[in-house]
């Protein structure tokens, strides 16, 4: 049986007034642009239009034309942009999203944000598995799924298919490492795998994820031709220099990392980097000492997810979507140790985080908390770990 915990009820009910208000803004949004034709409203699915963009000149020009403003500037404004936006992904995503350019626009986009929302609700109803149906809504709720379907993002295809990778880790190798290979439509958000599996010895998963990504690449490369990989080799210095080192007051809000901070707060870009080292390294070893003492899966899971983020020189606000993923770990691994009242203030921190990213975003000004918020929730998966390991073995799965 569950334990109760006082406020569930009123939880719920906030819970249910912050989904609503969700609902009703992309309501409203879709109405204004789509269907008023009012083009001073926010366009729901705004980055998907450049993913569709560079699908259609993939097409018509080839692969390596989607990093090249001369084809996808044009495409873009058919579609309402006003200002030209790169294309910084790899092939590999881009072999993934060719077929949505055979589809008008509008159908594309529901087909995307449909088959999105799916794989997160089917990866999140696994994860959550266990946890007390009073704080479901919570999750329900996260706003980091409006902000991702709202801008037409893909963060919710990677954090289902590294939220599936973990649920299915010590269940499913084969297909947990399947999992992992779909990650390199964005591959920095799968550079830990191979340190956590290594920790962890779990030796199969390694070797299923590593061959099918080699498959993976292997295929862009064979379908999209070798040009596709050189434009994007080319090109990356490029978008890291410009948007990244040199984003300004234009990009750097909407970075919630130790890097953008340091960048808006004047320290030059060496500067910036070692102030992110300081951030990252430690929260590396954070995850590896976890994996390779094998604490309990949700704390190991949880771990990734964080010192994933924390890696990241180049995170945007909709990628926060990812944090649902910790919480929900967390909540799971409640019912061996309840939160703390200091444990709840930093897991609504880390809750409203992608509003309050997003905010940053819009209003120009770097406000953002966030690394702050998960080195908090890493300190507090060690010590949950370590006050179980004080009075029993540690977790063996």
């Amino acid at each position: 049986m569950h334990e109760k915990r006082p406020g569930v009820r009123r939880l719920t009910v906030y819970a249910g007034v912050a989904l609503t208000i969700q609902i009703l803004v992309l309501g409203i949004w879709i109405i204004r642009f789509y269907i008023l034709g009012d083009q001073s409203a926010p366009m729901l699915g705004i980055d998907f239009a450049i993913f569709w963009s560079a699908a259609k000149v993939a097409v018509e020009h080839g692969a390596a034309s989607v990093f090249s403003p001369e084809w996808m500037l044009p495409m873009e404004r058919a579609l309402g942009l006003s200002d030209y936006s790169a294309w910084p992904y790899p092939p590999t995503f881009l072999l993934v999203v060719l077929p949505l350019g055979q589809l008008p626009f509008g159908a594309a986009l529901i087909l995307y944000s449909v088959l999105g929302l799916l794989v997160y609700g089917a990866v999140l109803l696994r994860i959550c598995r266990g946890i007390d149906r009073g704080y479901l809504s919570l999750l329900l709720a996260f706003p980091g799924a409006a902000i991702a379907i709202g801008l037409g993002q893909n963060s919710l295809f990677t954090l289902a298919a590294a939220g599936a990778a973990l649920a299915l880790l010590e269940v499913e190798a084969a297909l947990a490492g399947v999992c992992i290979a779909v990650l390199a439509i964005k591959p920095q958000f799968g550079i830990l795998f191979p340190l956590a599996l290594i920790c962890g010895r779990h030796w199969k998963v390694f070797g299923v994820s590593a061959l099918c990504t080699a498959v993976f690449v292997g295929a862009s490369v064979v379908l999209l031709g070798q040009d596709a990989w050189r434009a994007f080799a080319a090109f990356l210095p490029q978008f890291g220099t410009l948007a990244v080192e040199q984003g300004g007051n234009m990009m750097w809000p909407g970075m919630p990392t130790a890097f953008a901070l340091g960048r808006s707060i004047g320290l030059s870009v060496n500067g910036a980097y070692l102030l992110h080292g300081l951030v990252a390294a430690p929260a590396v070893l954070a995850m590896a000492f976890l994996w390779a003492q094998r604490a309990r899966f949700e704390l190991r899971a949880a771990s990734f997810i964080l010192a994933t983020l924390l890696l990241q020189p180049y995170v945007m606000f909709y990628d926060l979507a990812w944090l649902i993923l910790p919480m929900a770990f967390l909540l799971r691994d409640g019912n061996r140790l309840p939160l703390s009242p200091l444990e709840w203030i930093v897991f609504a921190l880390a809750w409203v985080a992608p509003a309050q990213a997003l905010l940053s975003a819009y209003l120009h000004q770097y406000l953002n908390v966030l690394p702050i918020v998960m080195i908090a929730l890493l300190v507090m998966l060690v010590r949950r770990h370590l006050a179980m390991t004080a009075v029993a073995p540690a977790y063996q799965p």
